[in-house]
């Protein structure tokens, strides 16, 4: 008898721990959920947990307006007045070119068409910069562009993209010809190497046919020379435009030694004019492809981080095209959503936390501890909802907010389902009770939600900012629903009912 007290005892301690270590699970989602983990580094507390991403309107936006810049640069002129797009010191003197300051844009590109061209130009670095909620204008007589995009931790870097030009040059380094630019640029990327240093970022840059057949002229010319030694009067051939050899004799030796050495030709690399490296090629190029380390390796994250944002953003700035026009930002200020918008919104969100704290008070009182676990459960899968609309990058808007809200309207239904089939079953069913009543559950809920879920899939497709966001917040809600049940809330009632 004693024996079998101990049993039962145990049996329910057991029970009790394994409840109690998926309850303290779900508070500890709920915790980073609502409350973040905050951690400090360098004497700054931050929040670990990605934020929202939210949609125009929403939480403030930024408002840019990029103007037509009207200052002068520096121009080579021949005695007829056409620009000379690069000549040497030697070559000044001797054609006789001189240097004016010229306007930064002249009039021929002060047109509509350039202007149009300028603004598709930067609505591709908006959309490769991963910006999905834009507003963008362009006023075609004076060329000044209007942009308002939802502000987040990335909005300044894209900012700084909006009025790059973009322009792209190999030239040589002593004639400053101009051996490749934008036009035999077909696409370029950033790509990642780790070695025992650290992880190294790289600019990949792909060019296009003709890029491709100069690329390797140009590596066959610009080749990385070494002083070589020979003896018994045997030189070294190098491919070199420039050759030096010097001879020395030594009288009293029965051999003679000749040196040769090769003046390097080397090739610089620019964007926007600035120099990005100087160099000369290891080997010729047959790939139509150069790679370019942007900073060292480095195992420090933030410093990465850093890299790989350059990286991205000279990327974007190539494959969206130069810009055929300069331009200046003349505002780039951010606006706060108006207060009766958040006020709004925080009266939402309290009106819909009443709501279900109602709700899973009504489970209690009809379920009682399958009601407890059951709420404790919603609660969890409501934590781990929002926290996987923040990683799954979907744009919060007021659209989606009404998403959220019918996928935990329709969760609610579902675990009530669940506990109703379980207090049915438990009557005339012993074993596998509550397998068989989430079986039955999942079957009829969600052939009842089809025509809801083909909504939602479309949703997901459509261009529209508030559809499309507004689809996949729901799609991860149905995904959620159909996961979580079937782990957390199968879990919880099982162990309350004593089943394996």
């Amino acid at each position: 008898m004693k024996e079998g007290n101990n049993k039962i005892n145990n049996g329910k301690m057991i029970k009790a721990v394994k409840i109690a270590t998926i309850m303290l699970l779900i508070i500890l989602v709920t915790m980073i959920s609502f409350f973040g983990i905050y951690t400090q580094n360098k004497g700054q507390v931050s929040n670990n947990v990605k934020d929202y991403s939210y949609a125009l309107g929403l939480k403030g936006s930024r408002n840019i307006k990029l103007k037509v810049n009207s200052g002068t640069k520096e121009a080579i002129k021949d005695s007829e007045g056409n620009i000379i797009e690069t000549a040497t010191d030697e070559e000044i003197e001797k054609n006789g070119y001189v240097k004016e300051q010229v306007p930064n844009n002249s009039d021929d590109v002060k047109t509509e068409a350039y202007y149009k061209e300028a603004k598709d130009i930067i609505e591709k670095r908006l959309k490769k910069l991963g910006v999905e909620d834009y507003i963008l204008s362009v006023n075609e007589k004076t060329g000044d562009i209007f942009i308002e995009i939802a502000e987040n931790t990335n909005t300044d870097s894209v900012v700084g993209n909006l009025n790059t030009i973009g322009k792209f040059e190999i030239t040589d380094n002593d004639t400053k010809e101009v051996l490749l630019d934008n036009s035999n640029i077909k696409s370029s990327s950033v790509l990642y190497g780790t070695t025992a240093t650290g992880t190294s970022v790289y600019l990949e840059i792909e060019f296009n046919k003709d890029g491709r057949k100069k690329l390797e002229e140009i590596s066959k010319k610009y080749v990385k020379l070494e002083d070589n030694n020979t003896t018994n009067n045997v030189s070294t051939e190098n491919n070199t435009e420039e050759t030096t050899n010097t001879e020395t004799t030594n009288t009293e030796a029965t051999n003679e030694t000749e040196e040769t050495t090769s003046t390097e030709k080397k090739i610089v690399m620019k964007v926007d004019d600035t120099e990005i490296m100087t160099t000369s090629f290891d080997e010729t190029i047959t790939t139509g492809k150069i790679q370019l380390t942007v900073g060292t390796a480095s195992t420090d994250t933030s410093t990465l981080q850093d890299y790989i944002t350059q990286a991205r953003n000279i990327s974007v700035v190539l494959d969206s095209g130069k810009l055929p026009i300069k331009y200046d930002i003349e505002k780039n200020q951010y606006i706060l959503a108006t207060e009766a918008e958040n006020n709004e919104l925080a009266i939402g969100i309290i009106v819909v936390t009443v709501i279900m704290a109602i709700a899973i008070i009504f489970l209690v009182v009809k379920f009682k501890i399958k009601g407890i676990l059951a709420g404790a459960s919603y609660i969890g899968l409501t934590s781990v909802y929002l926290i996987l609309i923040r990683y799954a990058n979907v744009l919060i808007s007021v659209e989606s907010i009404f998403g959220v809200i019918i996928m935990l309207i329709l969760n609610y239904i579902f675990t009530f389902m669940i506990l109703k089939n379980i207090e049915n079953k438990i009557k005339y069913i012993k074993e596998n009770v509550v397998n068989k009543a989430i079986l039955e559950t999942y079957s009829k809920f969600f052939i009842r939600i089809v025509p809801i879920c083909i909504m939602v899939i479309t949703f997901c497709f459509i261009k529209w900012i508030p559809i499309s966001s507004f689809g996949m917040i729901s799609f991860w809600g149905l995904v959620l629903i159909a996961v979580y049940n079937a782990v957390i809330t199968r879990t919880l009632l099982q162990i309350n009912v004593n089943e394996k």
